[in-house]
């Protein structure tokens, strides 16, 4: 009965339509004739918007569940236990800064009270906690980078805070620091995979920059720095990894006399 009415509809305008004239407003055509006007309705175009609807739903249905898979996949690639050691490696870093009794070191090797020395007492411990991560895998490297990430974030804060400074003289500060770093760590890993002699030269070469004639000041941080890896050795992977509070020895107890 609907398409009779549309065939009689359009039976009706068919003697209007040699006259081009109409507007249209969505599915309403209105025709001009003379001084006449005449609507015109097509249902189908009710038909065809409502299917155009129904497919648009269905097709952003469609979208919706790709979408929604997606993320579920990404979610499959993302470490979020990765993520967790990292914030812990942090935490162990501040522990170290925090618990590290750094005016005992000034005192014992002599060293003045400046950014450079703790630098290199704070490069120290991280470079023993980043042997200890190493030998834990996957999870221990990232442990290692957060922990080094961290020392550089500590570094560009506390530099900032010693006084003004022109940012290019602060930024090449920093890369020579990084240059020491690395030297650093080449040296004191060849000292621990080694004998004693060659740990001892790696301390005088690197922490006491080459000035410490005092043959016991160094025999002394080299029985604290093996005493120390000893003890990060016996710490199990699970307690390394997640546990932000590793006890530090307190450099006041070593004595030379002391064997390992």
């Amino acid at each position: 009965m609907q398409y009779s009415r549309t065939f009689s509809s359009i039976k009706c305008i068919v003697p209007l339509l040699t006259n081009r004239k109409c507007i249209q407003c969505g599915n309403v055509k209105l025709w001009y004739h003379g001084s006449f006007a005449r609507t015109l309705q097509w249902p189908a175009v009710r038909i065809i918007h409502t299917t155009t609807t129904t497919e648009t739903s269905a097709i952003e249905k469609v979208k919706s569940t790709s979408t929604l898979k997606w993320i579920i996949q990404k979610l499959k690639f993302i470490d979020f236990e990765g993520a967790k050691i990292k914030t812990y490696a942090y935490s162990e870093y501040e522990y170290i800064v925090d618990k590290i009794d750094y005016s005992t070191f000034y005192k014992d090797f002599n060293m003045a009270d400046t950014f450079f020395s703790w630098f290199l007492i704070t490069e120290l411990h991280v470079w023993m906690l980043m042997v200890r991560f190493m030998a834990e895998g996957k999870y221990g490297k990232i442990a290692r980078n957060a922990l080094v990430e961290a020392l550089w974030d500590d570094v560009e804060v506390r530099s900032k805070k010693l006084g003004k400074m022109n940012p290019s003289i602060r930024r090449k500060q920093k890369l020579e620091l990084s240059y020491q770093f690395n030297a650093a760590i080449l040296s004191y890993d060849e000292g621990i995979m080694s004998d004693d002699k060659v740990l001892a030269r790696a301390l005088w070469e690197t922490f006491f920059n080459l000035e410490c004639n005092n043959p016991e000041l160094i025999e002394k941080l080299l029985i604290y720095v093996r005493k120390q890896i000893n003890l990060l050795d016996k710490i199990s992977s699970q307690e390394i990894l997640r546990h932000p509070q590793i006890k530090w020895l307190e450099l006041k107890n070593i004595n030379i006399d002391n064997s390992l």
